[in-house]
């Protein structure tokens, strides 16, 4: 194609069982005007081949067959390559719903300069079917302004690169790319970067969320992501001590902004809530962990008042179950520590008994059952 208005760009790597669902998912497009860029990362099993016979058959595909060098750097050279006026990453593993190009460009003509994103979903027989293109105006939306980017990149969908049509002119004038020196989280700093430069470039921009689900992200246990997950846990916490003191404080004083720019968090939806303030919580138990690693003491107020008792009300209100609630509840400083450490070092003998003890107490206790993640 000779001016595509999206370029797909997908890094393959090791993915032959499910790359073919992944290219036809995006040749099933009801918008055609794409190119897909796929990026072989010197895969050692047959999905070059894969590549080769898609752009084969159908010229809107392109292979670049390289040394393996990581996501990172394959995301690089598609953009690199890319022609498109948006840029849209998906993994090979994943699939795209039908609609997903053409609903996310009539949002972006309706929106200018909005960054338009949408739903990930794990079951693919949720994805939107085909019939809602090219009208987006009877989907739901949440919307998210400068003040509160922070937060939309920190719940389940804000951090990936999946589900969003990035301004490829943006990117190239702001110089964004993805850090090939980062072992993970790759997605969420090119995220950020690029927030700054919209930002920057359009005073007022919302990041404009499509309450529908568009992309399929499977769980493949072979994944890049899913390998470097598993081997970060090696029976001990990895971290970097001097970073974290005075760490209860500073995290207290990040939720009070973070509370304050989502009016309470009221407008969030409750699949974005319930893991932002699980995971707070969870960053809680770490700053209990790393004080005691650290001879630190705790801030005097740090159960009484401000952050913590907050966040523990919200998650009684909505009865977001997590076994450090009423760890949390009842003080016990000392197994709050053993239980993140359980958790995070990947021994969760410990974790897991609490999980099933806390859950039960609080059924018998309140009666009502309290939803798990």
């Amino acid at each position: 194609m000779e001016h595509p208005v999206i370029s797909v760009i997908v890094p393959v790597y090791k993915v032959e069982q499910f790359l073919p669902a992944c290219i036809e998912s995006i040749r099933a497009q009801t918008f055609a005007g794409w190119e897909c860029i796929l990026v072989d990362d010197g895969s050692p099993d047959g999905s070059g081949a894969i590549c080769d016979e898609a752009a084969a058959s159908d010229g809107r595909f392109s292979v670049i067959h390289k040394q393996n060098a990581g996501v990172s750097a394959a995301r690089n050279s598609g953009m690199d390559a890319a022609r498109g006026e948006y840029f849209l990453f998906a993994d090979a593993d994943d699939a795209l719903a039908p609609d997903a190009m053409a609903l996310a460009l009539d949002a972006a003509g309706r929106w200018p300069g909005d960054f338009v994103c949408w739903r990930r979903i794990r079951e693919q027989a949720q994805l939107a079917k085909s019939g809602f293109a090219p009208d987006c105006s009877g989907l739901p939306q949440t919307l998210y302004t400068e003040a509160q980017s922070r937060v939309y990149m920190t719940t389940v969908d804000g951090h990936a690169v999946t589900n969003k049509l990035f301004d490829a002119a943006l990117i190239r004038a702001a110089g964004v790319r993805f850090d090939t020196t980062l072992a993970k989280a790759e997605d969420y700093v090119f995220g950020g970067e690029y927030l700054q430069a919209l930002f920057a470039a359009r005073p007022g921009a919302l990041v404009r969320q499509l309450e529908a689900p568009l992309y399929f992200w499977r769980m493949n246990l072979e994944s890049v992501s899913n390998q470097k997950a598993r081997g970060d846990r090696r029976g001990k916490v990895d971290w970097e001590p001097e970073e974290y003191r005075d760490y209860a404080r500073r995290l207290a004083q990040e939720y009070a902004e973070a509370s304050a720019a989502m009016n309470g968090w009221q407008g969030m939806t409750e699949a974005d809530l319930a893991p932002q303030l699980r995971t707070y919580l969870r960053r809680f138990a770490f700053a209990v962990w790393a004080a005691g690693q650290l001879g630190e003491a705790l801030p005097a107020d740090f159960f009484t008042a401000g952050a913590v008792p907050e966040l523990l009300g919200l998650l009684r209100r909505h009865r977001f179950f997590t076994p450090y609630y009423l760890l949390f509840r009842l003080r016990l400083k000392g197994l709050i520590a053993r239980c993140y450490e359980s958790e995070e070092s990947g021994r969760l003998t410990l974790y897991r008994r609490l999980y099933t003890l806390t859950y039960y107490i609080l059924f018998a206790c309140g009666g009502k059952r309290w939803q798990q993640a």
